[in-house]
């Protein structure tokens, strides 16, 4: 059975236990013994990032790697599919994601757990959130999933990073605001049955997160 390293706060966790549960594959999630980043955990993912896989003899880090790898010794159902130019917009949008987006809402971490966080710094980031978000749907055509009527690998990461700047954004005065023609994909992806059970674990583990912090 494919062992999964993660916590379920990471939007990249999530990411591949989306792929996991549409693909109907067994797996394992377990926490980085020690935390990540710990001795311990490195002995088994040598980067001691999260999410890691451990398949038989295959150890694999950095989420778009293990749900390629997924992709191709699980094929079925596609995730990654249509012709080369369809799956390369595929593979834009996914980094479009991780490499453009999401960071801003990483960046907010540090700053809401301080007693007085950094106003200008945090809008900063909301700001440039949004704008790439607002780039993103402008190369991005829904119907209802991201690159047409299935899910796709580009779709995962998006439902929890959603949920993160839904419930820190307003620990500093602002609001998630999608562009127009995203707020139907989101509810598309909220109800998918291979992304609820994801949402749901992110949010409540959120929530868990924010109260022992006293920010709820």
């Amino acid at each position: 059975m494919i062992k999964i390293y993660g916590l379920p706060l990471s939007t990249y966790c999530a990411k591949v236990q989306v792929v996991l549960q549409h693909k109907g594959i067994e797996f394992e999630m377990l926490a980085p013994p020690d935390g990540y980043a710990s001795d311990s955990y490195r002995k088994i993912i040598a980067m001691g990032t999260i999410p890691g896989m451990v398949h038989d003899d295959v150890v694999l880090s950095e989420s778009e790697a293990i749900n390629e790898y997924l992709e191709e010794c699980w094929p079925t159902p596609a995730m990654l599919f249509g012709s080369a130019a369809t799956r390369a917009h595929i593979r834009t949008l996914s980094r479009i994601h991780d490499t453009w987006v999401e960071p801003h809402i990483r960046a907010l971490y540090p700053q809401v757990k301080k007693t007085e966080p950094d106003i200008e710094f945090c809008h900063g980031h909301i700001d440039e959130f949004h704008r790439r978000l607002a780039e993103f749907a402008a190369a991005a055509q829904p119907a209802p999933y991201i690159a047409g009527a299935e899910l796709s690998l580009a779709d995962c990461a998006w439902p929890t990073t959603f949920v993160h700047a839904e419930m820190l954004f307003p620990i500093v005065g602002r609001r998630l605001e999608l562009p127009p023609g995203l707020a139907q994909w989101r509810d598309a992806l909220d109800e998918h049955d291979a992304v609820k059970p994801v949402v749901t674990s992110c949010r409540t583990a959120m929530v868990n997160w924010m109260q022992n912090l006293g920010l709820l």
